[in-house]
């Protein structure tokens, strides 16, 4: 899916993806999940050990980063473990504070709703594009170049690829984003199978835009009333 070990050449840009997540988690949803996101992006910023994804603060010490109270804290600590942001990785002894884990994975899935808010390079990262991922050495990891700015390619005649230029025209940020990888594989009379270059991809993209597939597809084909988005690796089956 996506690298989230803040190791390599590239730990510096997957340092500030996931601080990305979590701060436009915090900006923009209402929920407490929102408060969670903004202290928790504090811990990392500030105790966070990336070579060993864990960070060691005591409760007095979190609740003072916090500007809360000691029981808030706790309550606070507890409400991350119930979301699997984080997990205990070493219990406190004596003359030794708590140590967390952070389940790095589960924290990005918290924040997919509002990826698209960061932009289509985000999206991308956070899909696991293997060629955006490997594209260069620089922090910014390129997407799809010119992929907003032109519509995609029909020399091949399938449904697929008309009903992806009208996507295009429609909101070509978004195309960029979800759309413009998925390829035909399947069309029958009633059913029209598309692949995604992940399962991850696959799912995000069944779960969020079905709808709106289904509708442009049957503007295209009345006749297609089901659409299903499988992942490459899946093949038809």
């Amino acid at each position: 899916m996506r690298q989230t070990h803040a190791v390599g050449r590239n730990a510096s840009a997957i340092k500030y993806d996931i601080l990305t997540a979590l701060l436009v988690l915090a900006a923009q949803d209402p929920s407490p999940k929102g408060r969670l996101a903004g202290r928790l992006a504090l811990l990392v910023t500030a105790r966070f050990n990336w070579a060993r994804g864990t960070f060691a603060s005591g409760t007095r010490e979190i609740a003072r980063m916090w500007g809360v109270t000691e029981r808030t804290a706790k309550r606070e600590l507890a409400a991350m473990r119930s979301l699997g942001w984080i997990s205990v990785h070493r219990p406190a002894a004596r003359g030794r504070v708590t140590e967390h884990r952070i389940d790095i994975d589960a924290v990005l899935d918290g924040a997919r709703p509002y990826w698209a808010a960061i932009g289509p390079d985000f999206v991308a990262r956070m899909v696991g594009d293997a060629d955006a991922r490997s594209a260069g050495e620089t922090n910014v990891v390129p997407f799809a170049p010119g992929a907003s700015a032109s519509p995609p390619r029909s020399e091949d005649g399938s449904l697929w690829s008309s009903v992806s230029r009208d996507l295009w025209a429609r909101d070509s940020a978004l195309h960029a984003a979800w759309f413009a990888t998925l390829t035909e594989a399947e069309r029958t009379p009633t059913s029209l199978t598309l692949l995604a270059p992940s399962r991850f991809a696959a799912s995000y993209v069944e779960t969020h835009f079905a709808g709106r597939l289904l509708a442009a597809i049957s503007a295209r084909d009345p006749g297609i009333t089901h659409v299903r988005v499988a992942a490459a690796a899946e093949g038809r089956g």
